[in-house]
């Protein structure tokens, strides 16, 4: 054996390196298992380690957990005991078969103690267990944990929801970090879960993010038992019923990121929130008039905001809620704001076309370096509103309006507000923006554009803008964004169920002629300094020669 593989640190890189899965900082990310090469890669990937924990002493427990460190369900764990201990029906069912012993449970042991990572969102937690055997096990390690260095657990399916409730206390333990948790049935909260869930923080004091989803909401009461007492809880993913009172997040010490759902479609009530920093805040609303109306007494400086109505308003309301989240969630600490509107009825509707007026609210935070709001019309905007709105925003990175949907309304701003914003924004890094280019002619765009150069965008999301000479429209971009890569149109529909819109595979053609044109103009230019480049130093040699000749 290579001296190299003596060092445990190094076989333990290699053998945590033979899996096919990523980790993001809590979940494991696989790749997709639904295309075959990828599956047998992971197949492949676990065989490998089963091989390696057996051929050499030395690699045994490295290989056993790496192998061992994720799992989807508790099913694998429970099909490692001895076989005459259970029996498999046809419908794959774990049924036990006597009752467990010392040495079962040692067995169990060895390998539940290497999970670090247990379940998957779209896996049932207990597989295909029968809740007698669940049952069996809890009650034989009474005293203990079934997964006792478990750091991240992520529950959504459930066959048995009483089982889980009873199981539950057994999987929180000292190491825990995420928590994942899916409300299947809509009594699921209201059951046994507030008794575990009230000890939380001394199961599992450790805990930095905690995620407790729908489609049910959970009583705030729950919520506000479980999470008050985590002194180290970092991130917080919530639902709650519209009209719940949540002025108990206040008490949460050392908050960074938060994301509530609020459910239905009442009146939301009024409740006291003040924290002196949040690094994200995202809230999900029937409307953005109902956010607005949540947050009412709320007083939470956030670098990060996303409002994510579920149906789009009129401008104007729009607006009116932008001025009531002043000094509630908008203040001069704020960088990057997104608003996304799931669904609009009358999404096209001129009404609801945002204008300089619907940025008015923002213009004043000058420390804005994102802006979306990717999934509203601007087409009553012009070059003048738009320098207007990006003045005041000197320090944007990334901008993104209107480019996700095809608009009825043709787009008023034209290549002389894009370059106005490419001169006003030189951080710009992201750019998504719908204009007309089909009055782009090359001297004029030559002379705007002329000492404009934006090197670092290099994806251009276009969405619906009009196009008709595609080599007039490169010549004027290769101008001012030279390292173009690629161009993005609308990936929204017209309306849901609808299709796409009107000629928009016409349109994604001629952007992709933009940029084969752009592409052979760099090529062009490169070669040309290339030659130039050798004349010079041709001439260069020859003066040299000849003043050596003399």
């Amino acid at each position: 054996m290579h001296a190299c593989l003596l060092i445990p640190e190094i076989v333990k890189l290699i053998f945590t390196n033979v899996h096919v899965y990523d980790t993001d900082e809590y979940l494991v990310n696989f790749v997709d298992l639904y295309s075959r090469l990828a599956t047998q890669r992971y197949v492949a990937g676990r065989h490998s380690l089963a091989a390696l924990s057996r051929v050499c002493r030395s690699f045994k427990d490295i290989a056993l957990d790496a192998l061992w460190v994720k799992l989807d369900s508790l099913e694998p764990l429970f099909a490692c005991l001895p076989r005459d201990l259970w029996t498999m029906t046809d419908d794959r069912k774990l049924l036990i078969q006597r009752p467990v012993t010392k040495a079962d449970w040692l067995v169990f042991e060895q390998y539940a103690s290497r999970v670090r990572i247990l379940g998957n969102a779209d896996f049932d937690l207990f597989g295909g267990i029968d809740a007698e055997f669940v049952y069996a096990m809890m009650g034989f390690c009474s005293q203990s944990l079934l997964v006792p260095n478990l750091r991240t657990l992520c529950c959504k399916g459930y066959r048995y929801p009483d089982v889980f409730h009873s199981c539950m206390r057994y999987l929180l333990g000292p190491n825990l970090i995420y928590l994942f948790v899916v409300s299947p049935t809509e009594g699921f909260w209201s059951s046994a879960m507030p008794s575990v869930l009230s000890d939380l923080d001394r199961y599992s004091p450790q805990l930095e993010v905690i995620e407790f989803l729908g489609p049910h909401p959970m009583c705030p009461r729950v919520s506000e038992l479980a999470l008050c007492g985590l002194t180290h809880l970092r991130k917080a993913n919530l639902i709650f019923p519209s009209q719940a009172d949540l002025s108990w997040i206040s008490r949460i010490v050392g908050l960074q990121e938060l994301k509530i759902v609020l459910a239905g479609i009442f009146p939301p009530l009024k409740s006291q929130f003040r924290t002196s920093y949040l690094e994200k805040l995202v809230i999900h609303s029937f409307d953005l008039t109902t956010s607005g109306s949540s947050v009412a007494g709320w007083v939470v400086p956030c670098r990060q905001l996303q409002l994510i109505p579920t149906f789009n308003e009129s401008a104007v309301a729009i607006e009116r809620t932008l001025r009531m989240l002043d000094q509630r969630l908008l203040f001069n600490v704020l960088e990057h704001i997104l608003l996304d509107a799931v669904f609009g009825p009358n999404r096209d509707h001129i009404d609801n076309a945002f204008t300089l007026q619907t940025f008015t609210p923002l213009m004043r935070f000058s420390s804005l370096k994102e802006v979306d709001l990717s999934t509203f019309c601007m087409s009553l905007l012009d070059d003048d509103d738009l320098g207007s709105i990006v003045k005041s925003w000197p320090h944007l990175e990334c901008l993104y309006l209107g480019t996700k949907c095809f608009w009825l309304t043709p787009p008023k701003i034209t290549f002389r507000g894009l370059v106005t914003l490419l001169a006003t924004c030189p951080d710009l890094r992201n750019l998504g923006l719908v204009f007309d280019t089909t009055k782009v002619d090359s001297p004029t765009a030559e002379t705007l554009g002329r000492g404009v150069s934006n090197t670092n965008i290099t994806h251009f999301h276009v969405g619906c803008s009009p196009i008709e000479q595609p080599l007039q429209v490169a010549i004027s971009l290769a101008a001012v964004l030279p390292c173009l890569g690629k161009f993005i149109v609308e990936s929204w529909l017209v309306k849901p169920g609808g299709q796409d819109g009107p000629d928009r595979q016409a349109r994604n053609a001629k952007w992709g002629e933009v940029l084969k044109h752009i592409n052979h103009t760099l090529i062009k230019q490169e070669s040309n300094a290339t030659v130039k480049s050798r004349d010079v130093t041709s001439w260069l040699t020859q003066k040299v020669a000849r003043r050596e000749r003399c």
